[in-house]
């Protein structure tokens, strides 16, 4: 998810769209830009992206723009190590009956265009995020009655009920961040007028095609950064990313979202880098069933799927064991999430096929493939062509498959045509990891109600009704005994209908130049890279 993801697809619609056009970001933007850093023999970082930076907008980010998130905007509060804590609000409060949450802002902090960051520029924010409809997974918006400004400084939102999840919901470091109200359009929910917010870099120039430029905020509130500008340049192929870090052409390439394991292995073997993994797991990477489909609405046939898979060849054969074979849906230390199942699917060929003969699917002996009614058992594997790692993962799936007589066809697509044929239910199996540590479980199971790959399939599902009222009520409590009650059904529920099919818990890692780059310190949302984290190399 993220998107999350990640785009957080979960939320709703986004509509990925080439706003910014031309050679430069906003006049405002530019005319900050004109008083930082970037002087020629400047100290500057050079990143590559597989994918255009010209989405850097809330919730309109594709998810390889994770690199550049924190380098110009920031939100209210972070996600430290299972802990909120201050960002641009240095403390705040709830009611007694936790419907009043009331931020207290730093004083002193503006946009980029000089617009002071205050009470009203929240106001304005929230109000505006609260009319679009793409937040509705997010209840710490959704639910907003409405937004008091008591001072200049103090800003209350109003809620119809507790939610336990309020505050992990404004740590979203692509989504719950503060832009300039300069940059807001009325009803505009695809566009803004340019690339405004509060962080340490400022959105100074784009090239289409080429390059985008950030320029360290000489006006910045808190400690300058080591770098005086930041590129990124557009690399869409991978192989041709690893020879830009090869030839120096770039300083470094990060996260899951634009290496694969293959390419981090390789990048560390040449000579002039050297690579580092994140200690602290991202995400799980996770297949989600159709079980309102013709082909997986018989519980045998799903289960016989998850018998069929080997988890260990994926974590060894695609991420060189880096990542962890999944046996539970979300990894230790996710709050509410650490459910364990009664029982584990492990791989067994033997009972996957004795699960598809009880299902009446015989394998016809001239194709390898099984058939029923005159039906052949074939399934669609949709995913994300925009990961990296989707197309291999989906291979290999398709050949472990095969080895028990089930046919695979997979189709790569586009991000938003995948998210919509996904929530329309046209797929058997598609790829669907889970949320960021702040925003599971509740924001990986809320879009199941309307608006993921789930929908269909708990429409139709024996207590599929039960499942979405479950739903609906940890959206309304703060009572921690009822939302581990809560989340133990739904994860139970996921897994003995094989509704999600975890497969290994996602790192995230970083590759760069060793000439130019000391080391990196992940944070514990290591999918943001964090440029206060880089450490530049001794002389560089």
């Amino acid at each position: 998810m993220g998107w999350l993801k990640k785009v957080s697809l979960g939320l709703g619609a986004v509509m990925l769209l080439s706003i910014l056009t031309g050679c430069s970001g906003s006049s405002a933007a530019g005319k900050a830009g004109e008083e930082g850093a970037g002087q020629e023999g400047g100290k500057i970082l050079t990143m590559a992206t597989g994918h255009e930076i010209n989405t850097l907008f809330p919730l309109n980010m594709d998810p390889q723009n994770n690199i550049t998130t924190k380098l110009c905007y920031e939100g209210l509060v972070n996600y430290v190590n299972g802990e909120v804590v201050p960002g641009l609000a240095e403390s705040w409060k709830f009611s007694q009956d936790g419907t009043q949450l009331t931020f207290f802002l730093k004083q002193g902090v503006s946009f980029h265009d000089g617009v002071p960051m205050n009470a009203e520029s929240v106001k304005t924010q929230f109000e505006y995020a609260k009319a679009n409809p793409n937040f509705r997974a997010i209840k710490a918006v959704a639910n907003l009655e409405r937004v008091e400004v008591k001072d200049d400084y103090t800003v209350t939102f109003h809620y119809p009920s507790p939610y336990f999840a309020y505050m992990t919901d404004f740590c979203y470091p692509e989504v719950m961040i503060l832009v300039s109200p300069q940059v807001i359009e009325k009803d505009n929910f695809q566009t803004m007028k340019g690339v405004i917010g509060t962080g340490p870099y400022i959105y100074k120039e784009i090239v289409n095609g080429q390059y985008v430029r950030f320029v360290r905020n000489e006006a910045y509130w808190g400690e300058k950064p080591y770098y005086d500008e930041v590129i990124v340049k557009f690399i869409p192929d991978s192989s041709s990313r690893l020879q830009a870090l090869k030839n120096g052409e770039v300083d470094l390439i990060y996260g899951s979202a634009l290496l694969s394991w293959d390419d981090y292995e390789q990048a560390k073997a040449l000579p002039n880098a050297a690579g580092q993994v994140s200690d602290y797991d991202s995400e799980t990477r996770n297949l989600v069933l159709n079980g309102a489909g013709e082909m997986l609405a018989d519980l045998k046939v799903r289960e016989a799927v998850e018998y069929a898979i080997d988890k260990k060849a994926v974590s060894q054969g695609l991420t060189y064991g880096h990542e962890t074979a999944a046996d539970q849906l979300f990894p230790e230390g996710i709050p509410y999430g650490n459910v364990k199942p009664d029982q584990v699917r492990s791989y067994d060929q033997a009972k996957a096929r004795a699960l598809l003969d009880e299902a009446g699917w015989v394998v016809n002996q001239a194709t390898g493939v099984r058939e029923k009614g005159g039906k052949t058992l074939g399934l669609l594997f949709t995913y994300d062509s925009g990961e990296v790692m989707n197309k291999a993962l989906a291979t290999l799936i398709k050949s472990q498959l095969a080895e028990v007589g089930i046919h695979v066809e997979t189709v790569g697509q586009e991000m938003y045509t995948w998210w919509t044929e996904g929530v329309a239910g046209n797929y058997d199996i598609t790829i669907w990891n889970t949320e960021q540590p702040y925003t599971s479980p509740h924001n990986f199971f809320t879009p199941m109600l309307d608006s993921s790959p789930h929908t269909v399939s708990l429409a139709v599902l024996p207590g599929g009704g039960q499942f979405k009222s479950l739903i609906g009520e940890f959206q309304t409590t703060n009572d921690p005994e009822r939302v581990t009650e809560i989340f133990a059904e739904l994860l139970s529920y996921s897994h003995e209908q094989v509704l999600n099919l975890p497969l290994t818990y996602v790192k995230d890692m970083i590759v760069y130049n060793k000439d130019r780059i000391g080391g990196y310190t992940f944070t514990s949302t290591p999918m943001f890279f964090d440029i206060t984290r880089l450490q530049p190399a001794q002389g560089s």
